[in-house]
């Protein structure tokens, strides 16, 4: 499910984040594969896994995917305490910041 700004921005703790990204426990590789394979668009060509960011409070992971589409990244984000895959955002920094 394609996250809106709102929904997407609701998910950022006051507490900020703590970089996972050597460390991350797998989720649910099953069921996150199928949802990156069924949800994340191809125009943007080949994607590779970047970060990893979990809220400090253990509320939320953001799963940063690079695309070959310069400054545009995928952001899954997972419910940690629901353990479910909550949607994602495509976050381009070109429109956002105006690189």
């Amino acid at each position: 499910m394609l996250l809106t700004e709102e929904e997407f921005k609701s998910t950022f703790p006051s507490d900020g984040f703590v970089d996972v990204t050597e460390s991350a426990e797998n989720f649910n590789a099953k069921e996150f594969d199928e949802y990156v394979r069924n949800n994340l668009i191809d125009e943007l060509g080949k994607m590779h896994i970047a970060y990893v960011y979990d809220a400090k409070d253990g509320s939320y992971r953001h799963v940063t995917f690079i695309t070959e589409v310069k400054n545009t990244h995928y952001i899954v984000v997972l419910d940690l305490k629901k353990k479910k895959i909550l949607g994602h955002f495509l976050l381009d920094l070109n429109k956002e910041y105006g690189l």
